[in-house]
This record gives structure tokens, sequence and C-alpha cells, in this order.
């Protein structure tokens, strides 16, 4: 490709100069989007939300990312007290980042969506079109994120296990879109001894009267200014252990306006998410109310962990997809050695792997988002699956950001390391993925669970082979066959895994679930693929899912190099302008294929 064509479907690439993707709109570039919004949503949902989905790209592109850098670079201050030596416990913002809270909880309604009608809905969002919005938001702004996420499960939280009396009295603030009336939700679990293990934690509920107080410390408390925190705390003479912590919401005034008795001791200085406070928390005899159950407090609050941490994999699939736009404006904007950076075949395969980690982790993504839709409709089959899902997407997708965020920054160079621009910030936000609500080992050792406790294997598997069987397509079934084999294969690995005793269960926790993940992943770009073939005659997703399958499943280090393949050369453009690929392009590489599985 000639460096004087586009360097993305809107902005003509600058001979010599450094681009970025200022001034571009996140939905327009991005036509994986709308084709999964489509295999989702109903076309009156689409279309409805088509303005807004197509706004919030501009803005994400302009000014939200300005905003973003502003207030990554003015971290929140502590103001401890006031000028007349009253504690005020209060976290200072800079303007900018209000600005984005504006934009994130009022403009577009990022929280309000999952619990009522906004943005010209007559129903609250369903959580694939919620995700899409999250999606495009976060590519330019992930710490903020976090508060709302935590607000917006608090919500759900509230509404699901509180009394009336309490939903009425905080719910209408916690799904507010004025910005005077919103009380934004924080979640205190974290303490020093504990970390992972919950069950160690010591913060102590007493009963006074006909209220409870908390006393104690917590570690780690992020959106630590909120108006409101879950804090997870024991009553007294509760049982050790997670069975014993009871569920409390705290507000951080009382309704006479007198602050709450509390302290935040410091905000944490962090190595990403910056712009979003986070600090260390005293309980002094704060008053706090029981939510739900008492002796239930731990499984209530792993509701709210668990769709934190879809959350999660959403927010890190738009850092992924964000690296990439970076990368290939980049690289196709720059000359090097007498043409665009973009047409060298070794960048071509960094782009690529790029595009397809993202497209990947947004097929998953956007595919249990929409479990979600129906287990929140009573679909019992839904809700299992989305029990292993969860921790699936969360546990690879928020690890392999890490991977797209570095390779985005050294695909930019020397520029890609300096503040100025954003990958830096992008390496820094990534990391926090995978360790906010579970650690990589502790979402893999969920996902064994999730096989072992909940039984819920069969129907991750049958899910699968489901969707091979429905592919019509020529090529598109041998691919299946292909793909039919590998799932036999990790399916009997998993059985064979939870049939061995506890500790040696754990070894292989992490290499099941990265490869349960992939062979879903590949099973989700195959019924893409199905559906582009019929609607557009048009191959490229199948070539993706080729692709996939060679680099994920089949390689393992004995093979020739996975990469020997020299198709990309010819069909990268192609790829990545989501211009027709024919089924030529796909015929030798599926040959590829079928010989590393003897088919």
């Amino acid at each position: 490709m000639s460096t004087e064509l586009l360097i993305s479907n809107s902005i003509k690439a600058e001979i010599g100069a450094m681009p970025d993707t200022k001034g571009l709109n996140f939905f327009k570039e991005d036509l994986n989007l709308p084709f999964t919004l489509k295999r989702y949503l109903s076309k009156e949902d689409y279309d409805r939300a088509l303005s807004y989905l197509t706004e919030l790209g501009e803005i994400a592109g302009t000014r939200l990312d300005e905003l973003s850098r502003t207030a990554d670079k003015h971290t929140p201050e502590l103001i401890a007290f006031n000028g007349k030596g009253e504690r005020v416990n209060k976290v200072d913002y800079h303007p900018a980042y209000k600005e984005m809270e504006y934009l994130g909880y009022s403009k577009f309604a990022l929280v309000a969506m999952s619990h009522k009608p906004v943005l010209g809905f007559s129903t609250k969002l369903p959580h694939v079109l919620k995700y899409a919005f999250w999606y495009l938001f976060v590519q330019s702004e992930f710490g903020l994120a976090c508060p709302m996420s935590m607000t917006d499960s608090a919500a759900r939280v509230l509404r699901k296990f509180a009394d009336q009396e309490m939903q009425q009295t905080y719910l209408p603030h916690m799904t507010s879109t004025d910005m005077n009336e919103l009380w934004t939700c924080a979640q205190f679990m974290t303490e020093k001894q504990g970390g992972s293990d919950v069950g160690a934690n010591t913060v102590t509920a007493k009963k006074v009267g006909d209220q409870w107080e908390l006393w104690g410390d917590k570690w780690f408390c992020s959106n630590v200014s909120a108006d409101l925190a879950l804090v997870l705390a024991r009553p007294e003479g509760a049982p050790e252990g997670t069975k014993g912590l009871g569920m409390f919401l705290m507000p951080r005034k009382l309704p006479d306006g007198s602050l709450n008795k509390f302290r935040i001791n410091r905000i944490k200085d962090k190595f990403g998410t910056r712009d979003m406070a986070s600090g260390e928390v005293a309980f002094e005899g704060a008053v706090a109310y029981v939510v739900g159950d008492i002796t239930n407090g731990f499984k209530q609050m792993m509701s709210m962990v668990n769709s934190s941490r879809l959350s999660n994999a959403v927010r890190s699939t738009a850092m992924m997809r964000r690296s990439f736009l970076e990368a290939l404006v980049s690289a196709r904007g720059r000359v090097a050695f007498g043409s665009s950076i973009a047409e060298k075949p070794l960048m071509k395969e960094t782009l690529f792997e790029l595009l397809l980690d993202s497209e990947a982790a947004a097929a998953m993504t956007f595919f249990t988002a929409s479990v979600y839709d129906k287990a929140d409709q009573g679909s019992k089959a839904d809700e299992k699956l989305l029990r292993i899902l969860t921790p699936l997407l969360k546990g690879y997708i928020c690890k392999r950001a890490r991977n797209s965020t570095s390779e985005g920054m050294e695909a930019r160079g020397g520029n890609g390391y300096i503040e100025d621009w954003v990958e830096p910030k992008l390496v820094r936000d990534s990391y926090v993925g995978s360790i906010w609500e579970g650690t990589t080992n502790m979402v893999a050792l969920d996902v064994v669970r999730a096989l072992v406790k909940d039984q819920a294997g069969e129907i991750f598997f049958n899910t699968i082979y489901n969707s091979i069987d429905s592919i019509s397509d020529c090529l598109a079934q041998q691919t299946g066959k292909v793909l039919l084999q590998v799932t036999n294969k990790i399916e009997l690995q998993a059985k064979r895994i939870m049939n061995l005793n506890e500790p040696e269960r754990e070894l292989p926790a992490k290499q099941l679930m990265n490869r349960m993940y992939h062979v879903f992943a590949a099973s989700l770009l195959l019924d893409e693929a199905s559906v582009q073939i019929t609607e557009q005659g048009n191959y490229r997703k199948l070539y993706m899912t080729l692709q996939y399958i060679h680099r994920h499943l089949l390689t393992n280090g004995f093979d020739d190099f996975s990469y020997s393949d020299p198709s990309l050369l010819q069909w990268f453009d192609a790829i990545v302008d989501w211009d027709q690929v024919p089924d030529q392009a796909v015929e030798a590489l599926l040959k590829h294929v079928q010989q590393s599985v003897k088919l």
C-alpha cells in the first residue's frame, strides 16, 4: 500500500509527521464494533443507539482523550482537614476529572443505563449495548471507569439484596444523571493481612443500640471519596472466615449532614489509574447499615465482584483496541527505508497480532454480555455459562492487555516511551486489570471451581459444539472440524484436572483457563465468519479464525514457525480495512491448519 493512501478510514497520512489518533472517531474507525452489535441487538435498539455511539466515538477521540491525559498528570489531593482544623476527608480532583465525570455519569449515563431508561430508550439498556458505550469511553479513560463500575455494580447489589427502604433511599441517587443528585459508591473489602484471603479480614461491626458501627482499617479503597461504600465487616461473635462476614452500606455523611466516623489516612501513589483516588481508610465507629442477610455478606459481595470482573474485561478489551489503532495509525503514517513502516512484513505481523487479539477479546466480551442479558431474564443455563465465562475473561483478557499495550508502545518506537504520547498511560493502566477483583491466579482457581463445584463444563463445551454444528459454508465447516478436534482434547484435559486432588488440581489451572479461553474465542470467531460469509460473501473473519486457531491452539514450540504462511503479506491491508477477502485466501491456510491436526 502506498503511504499516500488512507492510514485509517478517515484521515490521510502526513508523510514525515508523527501521526496519532487525535481527531479520529473511535466508533467510525472500528468496523468490527457495529458488525458485532448488529448480531446481538434488535435493529430498533441499534438504530436508536447509533447517534449516541457515534457522538461518544467522536468525543473519545478528541475531548475525552485530552481530559484523560490532563487528569493523569494532575493527581487527586487529600484534604484531611479544613481551615478550622475539622476533619473533612475531602479529595480534591483536577477540573479535567470533574468534566470526565459529567461525560460518564451524566451526558452518556454510563451507570444509569443499566438501571433505568436513558438516551431515548423506553427501558434500561441491554448489557451488550451498555458495554459498547463503555468500550468506547475506556479507549480514552480507564481510571474513572472504576468508580462508575463500582457504582453500577453496587446499585445492582442493593436492588437484589437490600430492603425497600434502603433501595428507595439510595438507588435514585446512585443512578441519577444529575451531577448535583448523584452519589457514587465504592467497595471496601481489602485489608492489610487479607488481600485475596478475604476470610482473614478483621474489620469489626459492633451493634450499639439500634445501629451498627464499624471499627478497623481497610487497606485498598478505590474511589475513596465516594458518597457510599459497601463494606465487608465481621459482626462481633460471628465465626471466622468468609462465612462470618456481613455486608454493610456506609454513607460518607449521616442524615444530619455530619461526617461519618472514619478517616482517609492517605491516597495511594499508584503505578496507573492515577487520576482516580484510591486510599487507606480507618473506621472509628462509622455508622453503617446491614445489606441483606448479615450472615451472607461475602456471597452478596461476590455478586458485585463478578459483575466488576466482566467490566474489567471490557475495559481491558478497550485498551487493546486503542493500542492497535495507535500502532496502525503510527505505522501507516511513518516512512522508514523508503516506504511506510506498515508495509514492512514484520510490522504487518505485529499489527495483525494486535488486531487478532483485539477482535477475539471483543467477540468474547460482547457474547458474554449477551449471556448476562439472558441470565438476567431467568435462564438458568445462561446463568451457569456466565458463571464460568466471567472469570475466564477476567483471567485471560486482563493479562493479555498488558502485552497488547506494550507491543503498541514498541510499535510507535521511541515516542511510544514518552509521556507526551498515550502509550505509557495505556501500559500503566493495563496492569491493574489483572489485580483488581482477583489476581490471575485467583480467577484461574475460580474457573476450576466453576467446573468442579458448579458443573459448568458441560454447558461451556456444548455451546462450542452447537456453534460448530450450525456452520454451513464448506470452508468454514472444514475449519469447524479442526476446532472440534481441539475442543474435544481440551474437554478431556478439563475432566482429568477435575478428577485430581485439590492441591494437584491447582498447578495446571492457568494453562487450562487460557486454553478454554482460546477454544471458546475461536468458536465465536468462526461463528462470526459464518455470518460474514453468508451476508457479505467475505472470508475475512474465517481468515482471522484460522490464524487464531493456528497461533493459539496448535503451535507448541516443536512445530514449524507458526507464522510461516506468507498469505498475511498479501491480505494484511484487506484484513485491517475490512475489505473483501475471497475464499482462495483461506484455502492454503486451512490446509496448513489441517495438517497440524492430521486431517
